[in-house]
């Protein structure tokens, strides 16, 4: 975790913080220590272009030569068989 801090005040309802609070209890940590790393690890993510855990980041397979592919004709019942 970064060094220096910075205090602020969120407004969040209170139904996330009591969230929050059970999520911190069950790891060990503090509220703000929780909110910090989730902070962090979601910044993190978006410099580096990848999604935060939990989220998927379209595509999923990079192409070497993207565009696009017509599925209209496609029998998608055949998958299921």
């Amino acid at each position: 975790m970064i060094g220096v801090s910075m205090r602020t005040t969120i407004n969040v309802p209170d139904s996330l913080y009591r969230l929050a609070e059970r999520a911190a209890k069950n790891r060990g940590v503090t509220v703000e220590e929780l909110i910090a790393a989730t902070f962090e690890s979601v910044a993190a993510a978006e410099l580096e272009g990848v999604a935060p855990r939990g989220q998927v980041k379209l595509p999923l397979i990079r192409s070497k030569s993207p565009g696009s592919l017509d599925l209209s004709d496609y029998n998608f019942d055949d998958l299921l068989a």
